[in-house]
């Protein structure tokens, strides 16, 4: 039998029965926290507590169907990954979706606190910047790292209280995905990298050079959103207020039965890390100014 190929990603090493070349190459001998294995997946799980269109959860389980040119992942315990392939899986719309939506799915069942945010680490500590989709939150990535900042995450952020009790932002995937006026705002070169249609028409980026490979504590956390005025606004949030923030960063379903569990995370994240409300005018570029305001804050 041939052997699989092993990544790293977030601390784990994955075992993955199709080609994921964005992700570094696990050390040789090296046991998997993760394995994906063909087989036959059910349509629907017996009994979702929630559920989307492409997606169900119950407790320990996640069910992802990727559509025609993909497949059917499920996820059980943070560790074994089925895949049934449908006739016309494509093998990069399989990475894809592996990489977002089923990986975010281990990290949660493994624990984490996982975000729909981009970090980076900066001189004073590792940032992570959230916000809904088209916010600007991969152009402040790119951004922060034309300053000498090192990547951490894109799109999927997730979180962990290290031994010594602080919290950690975990080395993601070393990619990011830039749209091409984006990229051009930054001067950087995107020609002849492929757009994903599934990415919003955004092209993916190495970032292997700039990377970070080790877990970074967090200083801050930074909701960017747009608005109508003429100007950047940063507001500090406090109280409660940093509690719902860290609600509204949560990436995919967090259970009913998951949250005693996640409770002292929120309070870590909450008693330990500074929060801001970024907003940024809606009809001109600003991402210079933003990335002033993170790097100076805090």
């Amino acid at each position: 039998m041939i052997p699989m190929p092993t990544y790293s990603a977030y601390g784990l090493t994955l075992e993955l029965p199709f080609p994921c070349p964005v992700l570094p190459l696990a050390l040789e001998n090296t046991t998997p926290h993760v394995v994906v294995v063909d087989g036959t997946v059910p349509c629907q799980l017996a009994a979702p507590v929630v559920e989307d269109k492409m997606w169900q959860a119950e407790p320990g389980r996640f069910l992802w169907r990727g559509g025609p040119r993909s497949g059917r992942f499920l996820i059980e315990d943070g560790r074994r990954i089925t895949l049934e392939r449908n006739p016309a899986a494509e093998e990069e719309l399989l990475a894809s979706h592996f990489l977002d939506a089923v990986l975010a799915a281990v990290l949660r069942q493994r624990g984490m606190l996982v975000l729909h945010a981009n970090a980076a680490v900066t001189p004073t500590g590792a940032v992570v910047v959230s916000g809904e989709s088209g916010a600007g939150k991969s152009t402040t990535l790119a951004a922060l790292m034309s300053r000498g900042c090192v990547m951490l995450a894109d799109d999927i952020t997730a979180l962990r209280v290290g031994s010594d009790g602080r919290v950690q932002v975990l080395p993601g995937v070393p990619q990011l995905y830039l749209t091409e006026d984006a990229a051009n705002g930054l001067g950087r070169d995107i020609a002849g990298l492929p757009l994903y249609r599934w990415q919003r028409m955004k092209a993916a980026v190495p970032a292997q050079a700039n990377m970070a490979t080790q877990p970074a504590h967090l200083r801050a956390i930074y909701l960017l959103r747009s608005h109508p005025c003429a100007d950047v606004r940063v507001c500090e949030l406090t109280g409660v207020e940093k509690f719902a923030a860290v609600q509204e960063c949560v990436y995919g379903p967090l259970l009913p039965e998951e949250h005693p569990g996640q409770f002292p995370f929120f309070v870590a994240v909450t008693d330990q890390v500074a929060m801001y409300r970024i907003e940024r005018p809606a009809g001109h570029w600003t991402v210079n100014d933003i990335v002033e305001r993170i790097l100076w804050t805090g």
